[in-house]
């Protein structure tokens, strides 16, 4: 019986610390964006880095964006990328892809 209130008591302890870390870092991990400097951008899978688990895609006016996790994708699919301007709504040198979603496919000619 002993161990029994010593095992629930030290499993109450360590949820009740889970619990108050976790709420610490909730705020410090939920970055607020304004929604004005979030967009979306088309581009199309033009080549993956196996080496470096890259993805690499163009947009219609010729930026080149890249995300790491190649899993699924393959040249020609098409990438919807959700966007932050990273506070700098004049220049789109400094902006980050906040996920890639798969938007359908081209075939590609060479």
């Amino acid at each position: 019986m002993t161990n029994t209130i010593k095992t629930i008591t030290i499993a109450t302890i360590v949820t009740i610390a889970l619990i108050i870390s976790l709420g610490c870092m909730i705020p410090a991990c939920a970055e607020s964006y304004d929604l004005d400097s979030i967009y979306p951008r088309t581009a199309v899978v033009t080549d993956l880095d196996y080496d470096e688990d890259l993805v690499i895609c163009t947009d219609s006016v010729g930026f080149d964006w890249v995300f790491e996790g190649i899993e699924d994708w393959s040249e020609g699919d098409v990438v919807s990328l959700l966007m932050w301007d990273a506070g700098t709504p004049d220049s789109i040198l400094d902006d980050v892809i906040l996920k890639a979603y798969y938007g359908g496919w081209f075939g590609m000619e060479d």
